[in-house]
C-alpha cells in the first residue's frame, strides 16, 4: 500500500461560508508499479478536486471499463456509486464546499451537476488552467494554498451572498434526521419554497439529500470500523432499524453491508476521507 499523508489548511475567514476545508493529499507508491482502487459511494458533499502530475481513472457501477478523470472536477451531490482508480504516486488538492457552496460559487442550479463528475475547465472555462499551471508549479504546500485561496478570494464578488437557508442547510448536513418541516423554518421559507430552493442548491430534494447525508456518515464509520455490528452501526447514525439501514446500502451502495465489508477488507485506498476529522 502507499503512504497516504493530508495537510488540511486554514481557511480565510472570508471564505468560511462558502467552503468548509481544503486538504491537500499525498501518495506515494514508492519504486514497485501498483494499481489500486477504491470506492466513492453516494455522497452529499459538493466539491473541486485537482490532480496534480497524474490522471486517476473512474468507473460507474455499472460500467465495465475505466475512463480518465480530468486534472480539475466538479462534482455534486450524487446517487450512483463509482470506482477510482490510482496507479503512481500523486498529490492531489480537495476543497470541499459548504453545503449548497458550490451553487453559489458558480452560480448556476446544481440539477446541472447532479450524479457525475464534470470538467471544471467546461462549467468554469479556461480560467481553471492558469490555476492548474500554478498549482503545478509550485514547489511548497504553503505556496499552493495561497494560490487556492487567492483564487477564491478573487471570485468573492461574483459569489451569491448567504442566505438563512444556506446555514439551514449546514444544519441538516449534520444533522440529517432533523424533520425536513424545521429546517424549512430555519431557513425562513415555506415547506414548498424550501423544496425549490434545495433543488436549486443541492440538485436534489432535502428528503433525498438527508438520506444520502445518513448512508454516507454509515458508510465512512463502516470504512474505519468494518467489524462494526450492523445493528449497532444502524443505530449509530439514526436508522429506525437494521433493515432500514440495509434498504439504504442496496439502493445507494449497490450492494449489501456483507459484500461492501468483504470488499474493505482488501486492499484499497480511502477517496473519500472524513473532512471534519482530519
Amino acid at each position: 500500500m502507499p503512504t497516504i499523508s493530508t495537510h488540511k489548511r486554514l481557511i480565510h475567514p472570508a471564505l468560511r461560508s462558502l467552503i468548509r476545508h481544503i486538504v491537500f493529499i499525498e501518495a506515494d507508491f514508492g519504486d514497485n508499479p501498483a494499481s489500486i482502487e477504491g470506492n466513492y459511494m453516494p455522497s452529499p458533499e459538493q466539491a473541486m478536486f485537482i490532480n496534480l502530475y497524474t490522471r486517476f481513472k473512474s468507473r460507474k457501477s455499472e460500467e465495465k471499463s475505466y475512463n480518465t478523470v480530468t486534472s480539475c472536477t466538479l462534482i455534486g451531490a450524487h446517487i450512483t456509486p463509482f470506482k477510482l482508480l490510482a496507479e503512481e504516486s500523486h498529490k492531489s488538492v480537495s476543497v470541499i464546499f459548504q453545503p449548497g457552496g458550490l451553487n453559489r460559487f458558480l452560480n448556476i442550479p446544481m440539477t446541472e451537476l447532479f450524479d457525475n463528475g464534470y470538467s471544471a475547465r467546461e462549467v468554469i472555462g479556461k480560467e481553471i488552467e492558469e490555476l492548474l499551471d500554478k498549482s503545478h508549479e509550485t514547489i511548497s504546500f504553503d505556496e499552493l494554498d495561497e494560490i487556492i485561496q487567492s483564487y477564491f478570494l478573487s471570485k468573492l464578488s461574483q459569489v451569491k451572498e448567504p442566505l438563512p437557508i444556506d446555514l439551514a442547510l449546514q444544519h441538516l448536513f449534520l444533522n440529517y434526521n432533523t424533520s425536513i418541516d424545521k429546517i424549512a423554518g430555519m431557513a425562513c421559507m415555506s415547506l414548498r419554497n424550501f423544496e425549490r430552493k434545495c433543488r436549486e442548491r443541492l440538485g436534489i430534494s432535502a428528503k433525498l439529500y438527508a438520506r444520502i447525508a445518513r448512508f454516507h456518515k454509515a458508510y465512512k464509520i463502516l470504512e474505519t470500523k468494518p467489524t462494526i455490528a450492523w445493528t449497532d452501526l444502524a443505530y449509530k447514525v439514526g436508522y429506525f432499524d437494521h433493515m432500514h439501514f440495509i434498504k439504504d446500502f442496496k439502493e445507494f451502495a449497490k450492494q449489501t453491508p456483507t459484500l461492501v465489508y468483504k470488499e474493505l477488507r482488501e486492499e484499497h485506498m480511502q477517496f473519500q476521507l472524513d473532512w471534519d476529522k482530519l
